[in-house]
């Protein structure tokens, strides 16, 4: 019976070992480890962070101020419908709805800090002091 349960684990160790030498996993060993659970797997598992502020408050770790905010500073009247944050670049899409039009405001943050594995960047997170730079009518 031991012997069964040394050879399982044994087999499930050469299973895993290579897995936890791959690059991605490495990457996300590091964004956990720097940002948290929830937070880490969003950074190392895709470049677009996406939500609708209607339904959910963004994740804080990732953009410790709303990007949304800045855009309703400047016109309050707008109802959002959608962010994204590109975590790679940090430029983030702010898509409104007025009575009239629908937009998309740019925004770039002024601050932000870099995740990286070593040498390679996992992405950026805390993301904040957001600027709008572009706007777009859609219709």
């Amino acid at each position: 019976m031991r012997l069964g349960i040394v050879v399982a684990g044994l087999m499930l160790l050469g299973l895993v070992l290579p897995r936890l030498q791959d690059q991605h996993t490495q990457m996300l060993l590091q964004a956990v480890r720097d940002l948290g659970p929830i937070s880490g797997w969003r950074c190392a598992d895709s470049a677009t962070y996406v939500y609708d502020p209607s339904r959910e408050r963004a994740d804080s770790t990732l953009l410790a101020d709303p990007p949304e905010a800045s855009v309703l500073a400047q016109v309050p009247w707008l109802e959002i419908d959608r962010v994204e944050a590109n975590l790679r670049g940090g430029q983030t899409l702010v898509s409104t709805r007025g009575l009239e039009d629908h937009r998309v405001y740019v925004l770039e943050p002024g601050k932000l800090q870099s995740i990286t594995a070593g040498d390679t960047p996992i992405c950026n997170a805390h993301l904040s002091d957001w600027q709008i730079v572009g706007e777009e009518e859609l219709g």
